[in-house]
């Protein structure tokens, strides 16, 4: 069959009778999990992308499908059942939490045939359209001026490499005519940039994206996906995010031992270390060590916590459920 053919191209001709039987029966398994996580014809339209297979690694990694270690599987199954954002709510929060990005525009030295990179600053509106202050000096106003559709490339707070989430928006950026459309646009800037004094300047005019055709995520390692631009206008910024850096430090900082007992206890993962690098109001999405590796993974809340109050409850019962299971007392 072809999924058998695709486990030997996996596995390589070195691979023992006996594990080869193992990998087989745990293919239909797969199978299933990889339907399951297929969009629907009719979803098509609306999710974009979805990551199209998984990563090359070996055997007996905690992210490998290949790996039939009891507690690996359990990993996964917990994992692929997790409760996350959505495609649409996460690039919405990206955005919503931006304050500087790359727009890609179609670079007029260049006939207009390549894209030329700038970095921006900018601010969402309540819509999620991100709203710009440019000068007309800048060559990537004269680029969108001469033909506005762009991208623009969102990272996350604290984006350090490939492992961070990224959003890019496609579509298209033109300048705002509207007075009072002006004078909101300033009003947004300013809340998120308050010394911007130079948006004032003679020479700077604000202008919107207000078409978006799609939203790309990279969410990190193994999740990746989009949506077109109706999806994403009807999505929302998590309402956690905005505080959800000091509550992560200060986890990091003074709770790290409540972190893998957690994880340990809800996701039945033993790691040798955990740490938040992400919060929103369904759960936590922690990097872990285990083995020499390090890789991502998601630990839903108990209860959905939709405010500051709510989160502090639920992480103090579910760390409380925790350790009491980690010192013999169940739950």
């Amino acid at each position: 069959s072809t999924l058998s053919m695709s486990l030997h191209r996996a596995t390589g001709p070195y691979m023992s009778a006996a594990a080869l039987a193992s990998a087989r029966a745990l293919a239909p398994g797969f199978a299933r999990l990889r339907a399951a996580a297929r969009p629907s014809r009719a979803s098509n339209a609306r999710l974009l992308c979805v990551t199209p297979r998984a990563h090359d690694v070996g055997e007996d990694s905690a992210i490998s499908e290949m790996n039939v270690d009891p507690e690996i599987e359990a990993f996964r199954e917990h994992q692929a059942g997790a409760a996350k954002l959505s495609f649409a709510d996460e690039c919405r929060t990206l955005v919503d939490l931006g304050r500087y990005a790359v727009i890609s525009t179609f670079g007029r030295e260049h006939g207009g045939a390549y894209p030329s990179g700038s970095i921006v600053g900018f601010a969402a509106d309540d819509k999620g359209r991100p709203i710009f202050a440019m000068s007309s000096m800048s060559g990537h106003t004269g680029d969108l001026a001469a033909n506005g559709n762009c991208s623009l490339t969102v990272t996350a707070p604290g984006f350090t490499g490939a492992a961070d989430a990224r959003v890019t928006l496609t579509g298209t950026v033109t300048k705002i005519a509207d007075p009072e459309d002006a004078k909101a646009a300033r009003e947004a800037y300013l809340a998120k940039h308050s010394d911007a004094f130079w948006v004032d300047f003679g020479d700077f005019a604000w202008h919107r994206m207000d078409a978006v055709v799609g939203a790309r995520l990279v969410g990190g390692f193994a999740r990746a996906g989009g949506v077109d631009g109706e999806a994403y206008f009807e999505g929302a910024p998590d309402p956690v995010a905005a505080f959800a850096t000091p509550i992560a430090s200060h986890m990091n900082a003074d709770h790290r031992d409540s972190i893998v007992a957690m994880t340990k206890h809800y996701v039945g993962l033993t790691v040798e270390d955990a740490s938040i690098v992400g919060l929103d109001a369904l759960g936590m999405n922690l990097q872990v060590t285990r083995g020499g590796e390090t890789f991502k993974i998601r630990l839903p809340f108990e209860t959905p916590a939709r405010d500051r109050k709510a989160v502090k409850e639920v992480m103090v019962a579910m760390t409380k459920t925790a350790a009491k299971a980690a010192a013999g007392g169940g739950e």
